[in-house]
């Protein structure tokens, strides 16, 4: 707690330094989006908000020599452009969830990271059926360039691919069937993430880590973002939640009881203390011969209560939300990409983010922690070896969302609960979208996960364009043309998609057990936090 005096006022965005030019430069080309395509009615209410985006950087030369595509002879060096944005910080309860669990309908997170990775996903999958099927992309602003590029040509299919992709009788699109087209990042792309705010979850934990102001590197060109080396932090901390998997918290939900008949919520699963403090390793911990004479192993304190967990955040095991913060979601991210486990179908390699921009909140310590580091020592057992630990570059940026706005601090205030986030509405926007409103983004409930009419909310809602259900239909589309046989698919939920997900993506699938069993970070989570996320 916080006491102020009576009258003070601070700005709604604290001051801060940033960076380098690079990092303003992806924020206001992010902020500029937002502004141009959620309307001004819903900016003015709520000024308060989060942002979040995923920028392209074109860094190949303006020259023939460069590139054969014609459509990047047309850009400067340099370009940014933004491939998705979302807006919001909002989440589907977990009653909504657990009435229907199997649904793929709606949006369960629709906080600003989660949808802007959504709408990323949702265009490279628009690139991709325009390429496979010939479709034209007259949807697409005359300025955007693709950033996919095909690397490999149907006649070099493998043998594996040949087996997964069978021959299908319908011909839809103008692929040759059984040929499976392979799309990776276009020489001289990069990935940039941008948030307005440092994602929820371990990134905002402000423990166990001597925190620095950035210094803004007034020296480096504006088309350039530095050198960043990670290394490796000392896990010394564990049993106060130094790494640990945190929960969106569901004010709905109360804390599990000393008598609660859930055991994994009452005795907080593992971990417990231990005898064996090197977890570098993962060897095999020996039992104790008479299990009498050892003594009850003890909780680890971070078990124990949430009480120490950052704002609007909970431990896995304390029954006060089932969606995992956006520092967890990002931290997978760099290890499997940004794509996800069914566009690796039809990518090459995976896609990841080579910095990430952070504006309120950011410590880069403690980001690094959060966002990457604490899953140290990932690796994967598939023989392509194309999964890895990213470590993006960490940025600030001293752009702000509200420059102007003040924030009352008279009395006493909750630490981190000063900005106030009372819309259910979010936002999400990506090139290929085609609005049916007045307005270019589509807005979704968060608390239905449905998307609505902003300006006439009661008016029946639809599913989103970048729910599971949409976007999982427009890509069995694609592999469908392609040769790919999930005609089986009679019905299309969360259950079925996981199937699906193992039979047109195994290496992927295989990658994320591997990280599901990353010792130092998955270790200390409950076993019903572990479930959620192999359906994810």
């Amino acid at each position: 707690m916080q006491v102020h005096s009576v009258g003070a006022v601070r700005h709604t965005e604290k001051r801060r330094r940033g960076t380098c030019e690079f990092a303003n430069r992806v924020a206001r080309i992010a902020l500029k989006k937002y502004e141009s395509t959620v309307p001004q009615s819903y900016r003015d209410l709520h000024k308060q908000t989060c942002v979040a985006a995923i920028v392209a950087c074109f860094q190949c030369e303006n020259t023939n020599e460069t590139t054969s595509d014609s459509e990047l002879l047309n850009y400067t060096k340099d370009h940014l452009q933004v491939i998705g944005i979302g807006v919001g910080t909002k989440f589907l309860s977990s009653s909504t969830i657990r009435d229907d669990p199997n649904n793929c309908t709606r949006i369960r997170d629709c906080h600003a990271e989660v949808l802007a990775r959504r709408a990323f996903r949702r265009q490279l999958l628009h690139e991709i059926e325009a390429d496979v099927c010939g479709k034209t992309t007259t949807c697409l602003p005359s300025d955007y360039i693709s950033i996919l590029e095909r690397v490999k040509e149907p006649e070099q299919s493998t043998h594996n691919e040949a087996k997964r992709f069978k021959s299908s009788s319908n011909d839809s699109c103008d692929e040759a069937k059984g040929e499976i087209p392979k799309y990776r990042l276009k020489q001289g792309v990069t990935l940039h993430f941008y948030a307005s705010s440092a994602p929820c979850g371990n990134a905002t934990l402000k423990k166990f880590v001597k925190m620095e102001k950035e210094i803004f590197d007034s020296s480096m060109p504006p088309n350039q973002w530095p050198e960043q080396i990670h290394v490796p932090i000392a896990p010394h901390s564990l049993r106060l939640g130094q790494f640990a998997l945190l929960v969106k918290k569901d004010s709905s939900l109360q804390a599990p009881s000393e008598h609660s008949n859930d055991s994994d919520a009452r005795d907080g699963m593992k971990p417990y203390d231990s005898p064996v403090e090197n977890i570098s390793e993962t060897p095999q911990q020996s039992k104790p011969t008479n299990i009498l004479e050892s003594p009850k192993p003890k909780l680890w304190p971070y078990r124990q209560d949430d009480s120490w967990c950052p704002p609007s955040c909970s431990i896995t095991n304390w029954n006060k939300g089932t969606i995992h913060s956006c520092s967890d979601k990002i931290c997978r991210w760099n290890c499997l990409g940004l794509q996800g486990s069914l566009l690796m179908a039809l990518l090459d390699e995976p896609v990841y983010m080579s910095t990430l921009t952070v504006g309120r909140k950011f410590s880069r310590a403690i980001c690094q922690r959060a966002v990457c580091c604490r899953a140290e020592g990932f690796k994967t057992s598939i023989e392509t070896k194309k999964y890895r630990l990213n470590h993006p570059v960490l940025m600030e940026t001293n752009v702000y969302m509200d420059e102007a706005g003040t924030h009352k601090m008279g009395g006493t205030k909750t630490i981190g609960q000063d900005a106030v986030f009372d819309s259910n509405a979010c936002w999400v926007w990506w090139p290929g979208h085609v609005s049916c409103f007045v307005y270019d983004a589509e807005c979704i409930d968060g608390k239905t996960g449905y998307m609505i009419d902003h300006d006439h909310p009661s008016v029946t809602s639809k599913v989103s364009a970048v729910s599971d259900e949409s976007y999982v239909s427009s890509l069995v589309k694609i592999l469908d043309a392609v040769g790919s046989d999930t005609n089986s698919l009679s019905a299309l939920g969360l259950r079925e998609i996981a199937s699906l997900k193992k039979l047109v993506s195994p290496d992927y699938e295989a990658a994320k057990k591997d990280f599901l069993r990353h010792r130092k970070y998955f270790t200390y989570a409950s076993s019903s936090s572990i479930l959620l996320w192999r359906i994810m």
